[in-house]
């Protein structure tokens, strides 16, 4: 029996003071993807942090499955874009460069691999002429493009999304759906991605996770589909 990579058990998720989803229970498994849904306000970017390891759980148990170098797994979390506007200043190669910094301090050099993993990131999302624009200069979409590679530059074995969509044109929309099919059949990386898309993103994944009244639901894409 496969272990999953990330296991909640039990979980109470928030902030402190401040509990959002009670008592979830939840097994994350390698090479699946997880649409994850819920009105404004419901927990969505909350339990996204929780599971990226930025927030930590306000009760209950969360672990993360040892990778082969010992290591728990290592998760790349790719905010929404109206959070970051402290990347103003910077280049498209600085914030992806960021994404290393779990493995290399600002002040170190980036290693062989790190820059190859950062060359590998940019290839990926289609954006390597863009190295020296600076951030602020960008499309939405290709600011949201920046931001994925630079949680590919992390070496994720799980990519986590909040609402890589949102304020987006449709054709933009379209374009970052064909991209992240693409991501996701060129690593087989386990996604988790919440976003208000909900037609198109049931296209992408195979398991909705959805948040009702501070609980969170799990179930597969025809169920949901079936509960009309």
């Amino acid at each position: 029996m496969t272990l999953p990579l990330i296991s909640l058990d039990q979980v109470t998720i928030g902030y402190p003071g401040v509990p959002i989803l009670e008592k979830v229970s939840l097994e994350i498994v390698s090479g699946d993807s997880y649409a994850v849904l819920g009105p404004n306000g419901s927990g969505k970017t909350a339990l996204l942090k929780t599971i990226a390891g930025i927030l930590a759980p306000i009760e209950g148990r969360l672990h993360r499955q040892a990778s082969e170098g010992g290591d728990s797994v290592q998760v790349g979390y790719v905010p929404q874009r109206a959070a970051l506007n402290g990347l103003l200043p910077l280049t498209v190669g600085e914030v992806i460069q960021m994404g290393t910094y779990g493995n290399v301090k600002p002040w170190q050099r980036l290693g062989k691999g790190e820059r190859e993993r950062i060359d590998w990131a940019k290839q990926e999302v289609e954006i390597e002429d863009l190295e020296q624009k600076r951030y602020s200069e960008l499309s939405g979409g290709q600011q949201q493009r920046t931001l994925i590679a630079r949680a590919l530059a992390s070496a994720p074995v799980v990519l986590v999304l909040d609402e890589p969509l949102a304020s987006l044109d449709k054709k933009t929309v379209q374009t970052m759906l064909r991209l992240l099919v693409k991501l996701k059949s060129d690593t087989g990386m386990t996604l988790l991605w919440a976003d208000h898309f909900i037609p198109e993103l049931l296209q992408v994944v195979q398991d909705v996770l959805e948040i009702e009244y501070r609980t969170l639901h799990t179930q597969t894409v025809e169920q949901y589909m079936q509960r009309g």
